[in-house]
């Protein structure tokens, strides 16, 4: 695990002023530079991003560039460098990046609840903090996560919260090895993971509860093929953040754009189809300290 935050923390070597004096040490772009992590297929994510500039150039009244980042890594490191101004960040990946100074959180994201067979819980509020899933092939034999050992498991990243941090501390604190006992297969997003079970290349797989609502266009015998097995303690939902010294002002109105696009509903088709997001809520920095706790425990981890 230290080869890996080393990795991703020397893309935060840019100190970023998170306390300015005056106005001029403040950034206000002609570009707001913002960034969507590939937590799914980022052929879909291209497809979505337009819709979303546009919303945003509407609601803020400059110009807005969306892109999509090549992975966690990426994002974070653009933050640092300050090319980057606004990052939808995961979870953890928000935490490494805020911890060196190159991001605060001004928003999380807000879902439907999942029921164990993938109903989305529409007649409940929504939450702000979502599920682990493991789930396994329907003729793979594996009923228990003590079956998993010597297993090759399907996974979006290593920095991704639902798909790595939460299940590798739910193997350790059952006397799993995470390093040794497991073969993770990274597939670069959490809806490829269940397509590496689906394709033969995995055995099982860790996702957000529940992933598989994002192929159930494509492959509609998904649920019977890939089937629930447990999920995780709670994890606090993705955020929305902005790098440090952003001009305030700029800060305010971006947050209030996404909570307007959210109410909208075009606009909340559109944070749907990115990223299943159904609303925001104003957050702090404090509510992603689990996160830390479950990063220190894993610093041995060589992965």
């Amino acid at each position: 695990m230290k080869k890996l935050l080393l990795a991703l923390l020397v893309f935060t070597s840019v100190l970023v002023i998170s306390a300015c004096s005056n106005d001029e040490e403040y950034i206000n772009p002609d570009v707001l530079e913002v960034q969507l992590i590939p937590s799914r297929d980022a052929a879909v994510l291209n497809a979505e991003r337009g819709p979303l500039e546009d919303l945003l150039e509407e609601e803020l009244g400059m110009e807005v560039n969306v892109t999509i980042a090549t992975d966690y890594n990426a994002l974070i490191e653009g933050m640092a460098s300050e090319q980057i101004h606004v990052g939808l960040l995961a979870t953890t990946a928000y935490v490494l990046a805020h911890d060196e100074g190159a991001a605060n959180v001004i928003l999380k994201s807000l879902r439907y609840a999942v029921d164990d067979n993938g109903n989305l819980l529409t007649d409940e509020p929504l939450v702000s903090g979502y599920r682990s899933q493991l789930v396994v092939g329907a003729d793979s034999g594996i009923e228990t996560l003590d079956d998993l050992v010597g297993k090759r498991i399907a996974i979006s990243s290593f920095t991704s919260t639902s798909g790595f941090v939460w299940p590798a501390n739910l193997l350790a604190d059952n006397d799993i090895d995470p390093e040794n006992d497991v073969t993770w297969v990274n597939a670069g997003g959490h809806d490829n993971a269940i397509l590496a079970i689906y394709n033969g290349d995995a055995d099982a797989a860790f996702t957000f509860k529940d992933a598989r609502t994002l192929l159930v266009g494509d492959y509609p015998n998904i649920n019977e093929e890939i089937i629930f097995l447990q999920d995780t303690t709670l994890i606090p939902n993705d955020t929305i953040s902005v790098i440090p010294n952003l001009d305030p002002d700029l800060v305010e109105d971006i947050k209030q754009a996404f909570l307007n696009i959210a109410d909208d509903p075009e606009g909340a088709q559109i944070i749907d189809d990115i990223y299943s997001h159904k609303g925001y809520a104003e957050a702090t920095d404090s509510e992603y300290d689990i996160v830390r706790t479950y990063l220190e425990r894993q610093e041995d981890w060589d992965f």
